[in-house]
């Protein structure tokens, strides 16, 4: 009887497990879109007028030695340079306003500031690498505090109307493994919640030392803000974007089925021969690359809610020409854009992005003016 008895209740539990993963993988298909191949619209043409030129060597108003971030809030334009260790800020007519900042270990000083964010209020934050730090400024530029953050930025980060920071962290987890993470960080710069891993490298350790290396051939982790609030993440060896919301739930995968080519030995000969001239030759063999190109190395998005997608350029090639895949938040693959430049920022209708004039080392800001903004589809 007991045996009879045993044998139908894991009949039952088993019945109900079968049922119970037959809902999820329901319920995770419902939140997957599969992109078309080709986009819906084509190839889209921007008419582009260059409308502003920011830079000029006859004053330190207007000389970059880098530019490490773009934002534009309200009528200005702030430019963060990590090489000369300031903000500059102008107007929407390209005139100087006020330099923010300066090289220092005191209050509002930085020593390698390397990324920048405005929050929704205004507020000026800047992740200073080498002092472990966001330095904040109020939206006069006046310097209101220090964070010390738990944990350290990788570049690109956001903030929120609430202060909460949300950024891409690298870590080591255990033995020599390496991964990359999207976290959110509270006010007081305290790890709130991890909202994204993954594997990122492994490092290569020695009786006598530990080496870390990067190179663009590895699984990196890029994101990017929609206008709701929501975030866009994408792992540059898989072609899915991920909807995710600022509590980490899942809103939507966006998948596109296509091929990669595999890294050829020429690109991983010219990876060692530029980025790592002096790395231990006989320690080269442990480095990873990925077999496969990756697809992306950048994510940016606009105000009308459209995700650009900056397919990843193979170190090989010597073209420059930059491609974007272009997608709305439904999932729908909208246009391929092709640009002789970079995007460093595309917003209210206007492209912001860094000139260098390889000649004479010259950097600029360049805005272009789409003529035809309006007139996209999203």
């Amino acid at each position: 009887m007991k045996l009879t008895f045993i044998k139908k209740l894991l009949f039952i539990l088993l019945i109900f497990n079968i049922f119970t993963q037959l809902l999820i993988s329901q319920k995770e298909s419902s939140l997957v879109v599969i992109s078309s191949k080709k986009p819906l619209h084509g190839n889209l043409k921007l008419k582009l007028k260059k409308d502003l030129v920011i830079g000029n060597e006859f004053s330190e108003h207007y000389i970059f030695g880098s530019i490490n971030g773009i934002e534009v809030y309200d009528e200005y334009i702030y430019v963060l340079d990590g090489k000369m260790v300031k903000i500059q800020v102008y107007d929407l007519k390209g005139n100087y306003i006020k330099t923010i900042g300066r090289k220092g270990n005191g209050p509002g000083e930085f020593l390698l500031p390397n990324a920048l964010c405005l929050s929704k209020n205004g507020n000026i934050y800047v992740w200073d690498l080498m002092r472990r730090r966001m330095i904040v400024f109020d939206k006069e530029g006046d310097y209101k505090k220090d964070i010390i953050l738990e944990k350290i930025s990788a570049g690109k980060f956001y903030v929120d109307e609430n202060e909460f920071i949300y950024m891409r962290i690298v870590e080591l987890e255990t033995g020599s493994d390496m991964y990359t993470y999207f976290v959110k960080i509270n006010p007081k710069g305290k790890l709130e919640k991890t909202l994204k891993k993954q594997f990122y490298l492994s490092l290569i350790i020695t009786e006598k030392m530990r080496f870390f290396y990067e190179h663009p051939y590895l699984a990196n982790l890029y994101f990017a803000v929609l206008p709701d609030g929501n975030f866009v993440l994408m792992n540059s060896l898989n072609y899915e974007l991920t909807l995710l919301s600022p509590k980490g739930k899942i809103l939507l995968r966006i998948r596109k089925k296509e091929k990669s080519e595999k890294v050829t030995q020429k690109e991983k000969e010219i990876i060692f021969s530029t980025k790592f001239k002096n790395f231990p030759k006989h320690l080269r063999k442990y480095v990873i690359f990925s077999k496969l190109r990756p697809y992306c190395s950048n994510l940016l998005t606009d105000e009308k809610g459209r995700i650009y997608v900056e397919r990843f350029k193979p170190i090989t090639e010597k073209s420059k020409v930059y491609t974007y895949d272009i997608f709305n938040k439904k999932g729908e693959y909208l246009y391929k854009l092709k640009l002789d430049f970079r995007i460093n920022l595309i917003k209210n209708g206007f492209i912001y992005t860094a000139f260098i004039n390889e000649e004479t080392g010259e950097i600029k800001v360049f805005r272009y003016k789409i003529e035809n903004w309006e007139k996209i589809k999203s």
